[in-house]
């Protein structure tokens, strides 16, 4: 009974992204998945407009990153003989992240092809920048979990000065062993360690920022949510769709900012 009920509330849900989306529905050929990411974003985001920052990456033109992205793609060969192949040498057009920008008014897709890295880690990089900009970063750590090879670390290095940077993974998709030789050949003295080894090790650090992007955060949301970083940088299309962690989160933050590719938390 119960696997009719939802089997009528997903044929509802279809009816009406149909109705919302007729020309997307064909063009990306009934994919109502990612049609229905593009809705959930697009009543999110509506809800939330007095917090709506458009998308954009205009900070990052300050600095010159073709250096970093020569040397992260340099060791792309390290990267297609990882576990999860797939995505860590299809950076760019990998799931829905530039499939979500299609739809918006984003048009800068070159400059975003300039990086090694997510797409949505781009808006990333530029929104730690304006947080930098505004005083907001202290002398707390800057958390990238889960961090995949730390390609994100490559491109912060740039810019954030002072402040240290840490990987959280469980290594697997990725072995421990491939993203340390990643690093190692970038230059990189970032560390990368599993959740039960940062707490170990960092127990009483204070965090900044945590990043977490391109991955479901049911998986992690208690441990984030544990460590009470300043601030929490989500893909907006994980949370979107998701009140059950919306209502987790808001336990102790607020919306800061958000667009169609990610959003801001600031702890209250």
């Amino acid at each position: 009974m119960n696997k009719l009920i939802n089997y009528a509330k997903w044929l509802a849900k279809i009816i009406l992204i149909f109705i919302n989306y007729p020309l997307l529905t064909f063009k990306y050929n009934f994919d109502f998945q990612f049609l229905n990411t593009l809705y959930m974003n697009g009543k999110f985001i509506s809800k939330n407009r007095h917090a709506y920052n458009s998308l954009k990456i205009n900070r990052l033109s300050n600095y010159d990153f073709s250096k970093e992205s020569k040397l992260s793609e340099s060791n792309q060969g390290i990267l297609d003989k990882t576990l999860n192949s797939e995505y860590f040498s299809n950076l760019h057009n990998f799931g829905y992240g530039l499939k979500v920008l299609e739809t918006s008014s984003f048009n800068n897709y070159d400059y975003l092809k300039k990086f090694h890295l997510y797409p949505a880690n781009v808006f990333v990089l530029d929104s730690i920048s304006e947080l930098m900009e505004e005083g907001h970063l202290e002398d707390g750590v800057i958390l990238d979990y889960p961090s995949g090879i730390g390609n994100l670390f490559l491109y912060l290095n740039k810019f954030v000065e002072n402040v240290d940077f840490i990987g959280i993974d469980n290594f697997e998709q990725i072995s421990r062993e491939d993203i340390n030789e990643y690093q190692k050949n970038v230059g990189s003295t970032c560390k990368t360690l599993t959740f039960e080894e940062y707490l170990k090790s960092y127990e009483n650090n204070k965090v900044d920022i945590i990043v977490s992007i391109e991955l479901n955060l049911d998986l992690i949301i208690e441990n984030i949510l544990s460590l009470r970083a300043n601030f929490l940088i989500f893909e907006t299309m994980y949370i979107s769709r998701q009140k059950n962690l919306l209502d987790k989160i808001y336990t102790d933050y607020s919306l800061y900012s958000i667009n169609e590719s990610i959003s801001i938390f600031k702890r209250s």
